[in-house]
């Protein structure tokens, strides 16, 4: 599963903005807001939360919170193949 974070330029925001994020079959996967003075928070699933100051450190946590949910799908697969 891939969720690709847009990019964002907190020097232009001028408040507190929001987007929803999506997998890549649109699905609602969680949020994502930004401000400036507020940095970037990430929420995803309903219950994952980070809160960065960089877009790469965003995209690294929503890749590693990803990553983790599709090993436990794949084992979970594989015990019930057994």
């Amino acid at each position: 599963m891939r969720i690709k974070l847009p990019e964002t330029d907190l020097k232009s925001v001028q408040s507190v903005g929001s987007i929803e994020l999506k997998d890549e079959g649109g699905g609602h996967v969680g949020q994502y807001f930004f401000g400036k003075g507020h940095g970037r928070t990430v929420f995803l699933y309903g219950k994952y939360k980070g809160t960065f100051k960089t877009h790469a450190e965003c995209q690294a946590f929503i890749d590693g919170v990803t990553a983790v949910i599709d090993g436990n799908r794949s084992s979970r697969s594989k015990e019930t193949e057994a």
